[in-house]
Order: C-alpha cells, then structure tokens, then sequence
C-alpha cells in the first residue's frame, strides 16, 4: 500500500508548488498596479501583440520628430533673431551714409563707424547655436566668416590691399589716393573690388560655410531646409558695402570719390536688407511648416496612445484589488504550511 500522497512530505511538497506559482502572480499584479500596464504583454495580448508593437515604434518615432521639432524651432527663432539684428543695423548705415553724403560729414568719422560695422557684422554672422554655427549650413561646426582686422592680416583683406594696389597703383593709406577719379573709382567698385565678394574669391578668401542648408526632417512625409548660410547674396552685399566704407582710403579721397564710394554702398546696403527680408520670409515658412507638423503629430500622438491603453492598460484598482486578494492567500499558505510541518505520528502513537 502506497502512503505517498497522503505523506505529510508530499502534501508539504505540494503547498510550496502553489505558493511559488501565487508569488509569481502577486509579483506581475503589484508590477501592474504600479505601472498601469500589462506585466507581460505578450502573453496577454496574444496575436495582438504584434499591434501593439507597431503602435509603441510609431509611437516613439513621432515623439522623436516632434522633440527634434522642437530644437530645429529654437534654432530656427534664433536665426529669424540674428537676421533682424542685421537688418536693423544695416538700416542705421544707410542712414548715417545719407548724412555724410547730404550733409558732407567728416570721411573719417564715417569710416571708424563702418570699420565698427564690420567688426559687428562678422561676429553677427559667426553667431553660435548649440555645438555649431546658424550660418555655416552644413559646415556647422565651422567658423562661417574669417575676421577681418586680424594680425597679420587675414586673406579677406589682403585680397583688398592688393586689388587696391594692382588697380590704382598705391595703398589705400596712401595720401595720393585723393587724385583718384570719381569714375575711376566707381570702375573699381564695379569689376575688381566687386569680384572679391563673387567665387572664387568669396569661397577662397572670406567664407568657409556651405551653400548647402541644414535640412531636417518634420514629419514622416516632409523634410526641408531649416537654415540659411553666409554665402548668400545679403552677407556678401553687407560685407561689401562695409568694407569698402572701411579701408579703400575714404578718409583722403577727393569729394567726389567719396560720394562714388558711398553712394555705392547705399545701394548695396539697401539691396541687402531686401535680401535679408527674402531670407526672413522664407525662414518664416519653414517655422510655420515646422510648427504645423508638430501640432499635427501631436494629435497622432493622442489617438495612439488611447489605441495602445486600449490594448495594454490596466485598472490599477483592479490590480490592487487581485494584490490584496493574492497577499491573503498566501498567508493562508504559509499558516497551513506551519501547521503541515507541526503534524507528526507521534503524536498519535
């Protein structure tokens, strides 16, 4: 006759097999009551998983973009910031290049004040965001614009003093700079002093950004340019227009060099900012772009994250309810355990 299922060892065996299996449920309830969601989703879900799953990947992908959205915004506000900065103080130029020209103001004042224009304008375009520069488009870890007054004397302007030299024979600190002609002098503006701010100078001398913008993507389905660079025709006009205020020797030219000088900068100033605008706008329908994809992958965000709670979400109440449940059944074991292991035959002998 068998005496092992009615053994104290095998119905003490046995106990201990529930209460392992009742911990392991009170481990995945207390796991659901703290997080809301399924303890194991893929034994839950079954063959809907795998939908679940889907829902969770696009899900992290959209919040991706929009976080992305969001640096690409700041960077683009910053820029829009920048770009107003030169429009305003290009402005102020023109204003103080009318007065030297109708009120006939001192040359070298004039000068000093673009020498300081310059100077401003560099740093403004050598503006930093984050680990890179705003207009430096692809080459955004590279300096956009060499300076210009360095020591010794950077390419850029180098490139002036020896175009100065091989057109009109002397230096621009050169007292006989004042029997340079007005057409003289506007020839030079036009062709060779003009060139250095064209390719392959520019590229060469001034500038080490990329033409190619930063391009970002803002959707699923959209990607576009989200910046704008230092070789386009606004900085290299504003760049001009102060340089040659700056350092062609305005301060000995004769009158009407002067004019020649400043009248062309006035034009080039003003045909700067228009261009400044044209950037200013088309920023702004990337921004405008920018923030609509987000709002648009917001919603997106919302209805998904109903479908995955649909899926995988859990009532907390329910689940503490099955902790509290599964806690009294396990003291229940452990008291029935003890009393198992207190049974002896003895005892009846």
């Amino acid at each position: 006759m068998k005496t092992t299922f009615i053994s104290t060892s095998a119905i003490s065996a046995a106990t201990r097999s529930s209460l392992m299996k009742v911990q392991q449920e009170l481990a995945e309830a207390e796991k659901e009551m703290t997080t809301s969601r399924l303890a194991d989703v893929g034994k839950s879900l079954g063959f809907r998983t795998s939908q679940a799953i889907s829902l969770r990947q696009e899900h992290s992908r959209l919040t991706t973009i929009i976080e992305t959205n969001t640096t690409v915004s700041t960077r683009l506000k910053a820029t829009q910031s920048t770009l107003q900065n030169l429009v305003d103080n290009a402005q102020d130029f023109v204003g103080q290049l009318l007065g030297s020209r109708i009120g006939g103001a001192n040359a070298l004042g004039v000068q000093t004040e673009a020498e300081s224009r310059l100077e401003g304008f560099l740093d403004t375009v050598n503006t930093s965001f984050g680990d890179g520069y705003l207009f430096a488009g692809v080459n955004s870890d590279v300096k956009p614009i060499t300076e210009y007054f360095g020591t010794p004397a950077p390419a850029s302007r180098q490139g002036v003093a020896n175009a100065f030299l091989a057109d009109f024979g002397i230096t621009q600190s050169d007292p006989a700079v004042q029997n340079i002609s007005a057409a003289d002098m506007q020839t030079f503006l036009d062709t060779t002093f003009a060139d250095l701010f064209n390719d392959p100078s520019w590229s060469a001398d001034w500038s080490s950004a990329s033409s190619q913008n930063m391009r970002n993507r803002i959707s699923t389905s959209e990607l576009i340019e989200t910046s704008t660079n230092a070789n386009e025709a606004a900085f290299r006009k504003l760049a001009k227009a102060y340089t040659m205020v700056a350092d062609l020797g305005v301060e000995n030219l004769s009158q009407p060099a002067f004019e020649a000088v400043v009248d062309q900068a006035i034009r080039d100033v003003n045909e700067a900012i228009q261009d400044l605008s044209e950037l200013q706008s088309k920023l702004g329908v990337a921004q405008q772009r920018v923030s609509d994809a987000s709002e648009r992958m917001s919603l997106q965000l919302d209805i998904m994250t109903t479908q995955v709670n649909s899926l995988e979400a859990v009532d907390p109440n329910e689940a503490a309810t099955r902790v509290s449940a599964l806690l009294t059944q396990i003291e229940t074991s452990y008291a029935l355990t003890a009393r198992i292991m207190g049974l002896s035959i003895l005892d009846y002998l």
